[in-house]
């Protein structure tokens, strides 16, 4: 579990990665990651596909991001990903 930052009820946001695979694609490989985004009330799966330095993030809707903005928590899971933090 990675934790990310707070929500405006003071409550942890955290990423638990569940899942990692890597896919072929015309142009290399593409690595998948699978895991949850919450904050102990509101959980949303989430998937991180990354290529080339390039991270595309997709999530549901959630109650979650009444919360907390959506774009910061992308923004997040995408240096995260591309910093190379996951394992």
């Amino acid at each position: 579990m990675i934790y990310l930052t707070n929500d405006t009820l003071d409550q942890a946001v955290y990423f638990e990665l569940r899942g990692r695979e890597p896919r072929k694609t015309g142009n290399g490989i593409e690595q998948l990651y699978f895991g949850l985004l919450g904050n102990g009330v509101h959980e949303v799966a989430v998937t991180l596909k990354s290529m080339r330095g390039c991270v595309e993030v997709v999530f549901g809707r959630s109650e979650l991001f009444c919360f907390v903005e959506e774009d910061a928590l992308r923004k997040m899971l995408g240096e995260m990903v591309t910093g190379e933090t996951m394992h």
